[in-house]
């Protein structure tokens, strides 16, 4: 069964999961930083979905930017020429430069998919590992023994001190389309504040 599921959310990852996650007005781009001013960032590379576009002028202005060694919220400064960045921001507007929506730093192709959950009341110890029912409803995250998890100090956090309310930013490569979706994260770090995911 569960190999079945590997095979069905691999298809399923083959689609832009950005729709998903950040909402039907954000793309994404995935690239290198050509060059900064200020906030307005010039990023080359090529676009998660088929009709994005091959570069794109972004304004950071409030969006929260990670770096994805750690998962940890980062300064906007952080930002460098020549980085490996992925940027989702808003196509709603028309011209550039683009509102971003949020900023992910070192990124790697192999991350599939990164946001934060809140853990929600519903929690369970199931046959499949420790599962709960994110706040907003819109994922049930499975945590087994293969899962890092790392305390916001990158130190082990054991399983037994998972509560709710507490935030995790999540490392996805397996997700299905139910509802709520079925997440197997790879790795998950706790942040201490909410972040900007609306």
């Amino acid at each position: 069964m569960k190999k079945l599921l590997v095979v069905v959310l691999s298809i399923f990852l083959s689609v832009n999961l950005t729709v998903l996650v950040l909402g039907a007005n954000v793309d994404e781009i995935i690239g290198y930083v050509m060059d900064i001013h200020d906030d307005i960032v010039h990023v080359v590379g090529e676009p998660f979905a088929d009709d994005g576009l091959q570069g794109a002028l972004v304004r950071i202005g409030e969006a929260p930017v990670y770096d994805l060694r750690t998962g940890l919220r980062v300064p906007a400064q952080s930002i460098r020429k020549d980085m490996d960045i992925r940027i989702a921001y808003n196509v709603q507007q028309t011209s550039d430069p683009f509102p971003a929506v949020v900023v992910w730093l070192n990124w790697d192709d192999d991350d599939a998919a990164v946001f934060t959950v809140e853990v929600s009341e519903n929690i369970t110890h199931g046959n499949e590992g420790f599962v709960f029912l994110s706040a907003d409803g819109k994922y049930r995250v499975v945590l087994t023994p293969e899962t890092t998890i790392l305390d916001h100090n990158n130190k082990n956090l054991p399983v037994s001190e998972i509560t709710s309310g507490m935030e995790f930013f999540v490392w996805v490569d397996m997700i299905t389309a139910s509802t709520p979706a079925l997440v197997y994260p790879e790795k998950v770090v706790v942040v201490r504040r909410n972040q900007l995911w609306k």
